[in-house]
């Protein structure tokens, strides 16, 4: 039975029958090929498909890198101009110092005046600018005795170093009366035509019942 062999038959209706001779060795050559040949392609539609997923991973990273190196670049310059303003505020010395008849000629000083009276704190302060709107968020902390209320106003700093106050639709937002603790929450719209370079930053100034600003600072707007 060495020369045994299978026979394949093929049969038309218009044609004669052909019969096809194949040894048990060149089948199972046939057999192991095919299935080698499948094992090929298998593996090559795994790498194809991996390939794939890592390319559109890659590309996604690569654009929210994209995206971040263009907010860290706006936020560079904002901290310059931040720097130079708040330079060009600061109180000449020497020759140059202003007479004591003498008003300072730039309203910079009240952007970069720190201002705290100690009786309310702010924590955990929060700011994004967005489209036509600025959302803040922070938390307002009463350390006097007793209760304490009051407004809140919010200023835009802008990068020729004017203050704007931001209008709040909600004036609920921006008053208070605690006793120990309260979360402020406040949307503001922004002046029309401003751009993202044009803000630098946000001047928070707390006031009392009397109208007093007991806190005010600047924050640098983050992106």
């Amino acid at each position: 039975m060495k020369n045994s062999s299978y026979s394949v038959l093929f049969m038309r209706d218009d044609a004669d029958v052909k019969t096809l001779r194949v040894s048990p060795r060149r089948l199972k050559l046939l057999l192991w090929l095919s299935l080698g040949l499948t094992v090929v392609v298998l593996v090559g539609l795994i790498v194809g498909l991996r390939s794939f997923v890592g390319y559109r991973s890659l590309l996604s990273e690569r654009r929210d890198l994209e995206v971040q190196l263009a907010e860290a670049q706006v936020n560079l310059e904002r901290l310059g101009n931040l720097s130079k303003i708040q330079n060009g505020a600061d109180t000449p010395k020497g020759k140059d110092a202003p007479k004591p008849q003498e008003k300072p000629s730039q309203p910079l000083a009240r952007a970069f005046t720190k201002i705290n009276a100690g009786t309310i704190a702010v924590e955990n302060f929060k700011v994004q600018l967005s489209g036509t709107s600025l959302t803040t968020s922070f938390d307002l902390n009463n350390r006097a005795q007793g209760s304490a209320s009051g407004g809140i106003s919010l200023l835009l700093l802008r990068s020729d170093g004017t203050l704007t106050e931001l209008e709040v639709p909600s004036a609920s937002d921006v008053t208070y009366q605690i006793q120990r603790f309260k979360r402020i929450s406040a949307t503001a719209r922004t002046p029309e035509g401003l751009t993202r370079r044009e803000a630098l930053g946000l001047r928070v100034e707390i006031k009392n019942s009397d109208g007093e600003v007991i806190l005010g600072e600047t924050y640098s707007l983050g992106s």
